[in-house]
């Protein structure tokens, strides 16, 4: 069974996302959102 976790991280804007095996995936939030258009 895997254990997978994510949190917020302020520090870097960013979600890490932490694996049991020791691997840690960060999604940095300023280039997920770049190129994203919004409506209005």
């Amino acid at each position: 069974m895997n254990f997978i976790s994510a949190r917020y991280n302020m520090y870097h804007n960013g979600i890490d996302i932490t694996i049991f095996d020791g691997y840690i995936l960060r999604i940095d939030c300023n280039k997920a959102e770049t190129g994203l258009k919004t409506t209005p």
